[in-house]
């Protein structure tokens, strides 16, 4: 009986341990103005991209208020994404990001004043 109660328990352990496995990666980067002093509000939107069909998913959306202009992006897949960002009154600026093993970063983003 114990020898069967262990070995239910073994068999149910990669159930249990199977989804932390699972690793996620994070992009970051910071929005600047054509002076490069930060832009402290914004809005991101990051497409999941399907590249052989060139469909795009979105999944995050969200605004963001950074007194340094930084952004991070959490909990993504191994995969490519399309990043959108736009602030009031200034350019909209789009940029592709393949997530492969490691975290990325897509530097400083410069915007340009449209008023």
């Amino acid at each position: 009986m114990l020898k069967r109660i262990l070995f239910i328990i073994l068999l149910s352990i990669p159930l249990f341990a199977a989804p932390s496995l699972k690793e996620t990666f994070n992009i970051w980067g910071r929005i600047v103005d054509s002076g490069f002093s930060p832009i402290e509000s914004f809005s991101i939107k990051v497409f999941e991209l399907n590249t052989f069909t060139n469909q795009k998913k979105i999944i995050q959306d969200f605004k963001a208020r950074d007194d340094n202009g930084e952004f991070l992006i959490k909990n993504l897949n191994s995969g490519t994404y399309l990043i959108e960002v736009t602030v009031e009154n200034y350019t909209r600026y789009s940029i592709i990001k393949t997530v492969g093993n490691k975290n990325e970063s897509v530097g400083e983003i410069v915007l340009q004043n449209t008023w």
